[in-house]
């Protein structure tokens, strides 16, 4: 372990950590582990069990912010935390066991493919018809979980916003996955609950990146539980990277309810494009 690692570099990769996290619901690992790792020579198992335990205090203050706006969608995320906290604790254990290379491959190429069948779909405005279809959805299987549907003022349009929440089995089964490489690769499940919950069961942007922030506050403590017990969480790296993640992620998510829904989703896409090119250079030992 390199002991004289810069603190103005820690300081700095974990505001801007903070920052991008809160703002898209995806937690800053995809930025911390490889700055820790390529940059600062910090080993990867140490890399990503301080990513965990720093992007705790991103998800806890974003999820505070996003809840006084009521954005988020408590019932949701704590149906969705069922599946994800176990595979969270699944992935740690795996972590500390395996390598991972042909994953990072194979979720780099699913990350493109979500970002190209998320640009045509979100950038673009809701019509009254698509606003109308939210607020009463026809489908005769929504009355068995209509309990999980929920509303939102969004200060950008000056609306309120209703919406239906669809498949939620769908869900659960890709919540227990996002738990898993959330946990061994550090990056957080947002990339994956955040286009499940938007494409596939039809929440609003700013709600499924508001509810992927609470469910992220669960999986990095799971994970960095048991980063700790294994004794690859070290102080002196996660300490600065705790303080400033906290004032990236206050500022990210005072922004993100700013900005419109469309213009979120064009930056999510471009994050996971980038996240998808690192995970495949990963794989093939590039980088």
């Amino acid at each position: 372990m390199p002991a004289d690692i810069n603190i103005w570099a820690l300081a700095g990769t974990g505001f801007a950590a903070g920052l991008v996290g809160s703002m898209l619901g995806v937690g800053g690992g995809i930025l911390i582990v490889p700055i820790l790792t390529l940059l600062l020579g910090v080993p990867m198992q140490y890399a990503v069990g301080s990513s965990l335990a720093s992007i705790v205090i991103n998800a806890c203050t974003a999820t505070g912010v996003y809840i006084r706006s009521h954005m988020t969608n408590l019932k949701l995320g704590l149906l969705l935390s069922c599946t994800l906290i176990p595979g969270a604790v699944i992935g740690a254990w795996l972590a500390a066991r395996l390598s991972s290379p042909i994953l990072s491959g194979i979720f780099g190429l699913l990350l493109i493919y979500v970002a190209y069948t998320l640009i045509p779909h979100k950038l673009k405005r809701f019509t009254a018809e698509e606003l109308e279809r939210q607020k009463d959805p026809h489908e005769e299987e929504h009355a068995s979980h209509a309990w999980l549907d929920g509303e939102y003022f969004d200060p950008a349009v000056d609306q309120q916003i209703s919406y239906g929440v669809h498949r939620p089995g769908t869900g659960l089964t890709t919540g227990f996955f996002a738990g898993v490489i959330s946990s061994m690769l550090g990056v957080g499940g947002g990339i994956i609950n955040v286009p499940v919950m938007n494409l596939v069961m039809k929440v609003p942007a700013k709600a499924a990146i508001a509810t992927s922030a609470m469910l992220l506050a669960f999986t990095t403590m799971t994970g960095a539980l048991i980063y700790a017990y294994n004794g690859y969480i070290i102080p002196y790296v996660i300490a600065p990277l705790m303080i400033s993640v906290f004032l990236g992620s206050r500022t990210g998510a005072t922004l993100s309810q700013r900005l419109r829904s469309n213009t979120l989703m064009a930056i999510f896409a471009a994050f996971l494009v980038l996240t998808a090119v690192m995970m495949i250079l990963r794989a093939f030992k590039v980088i």
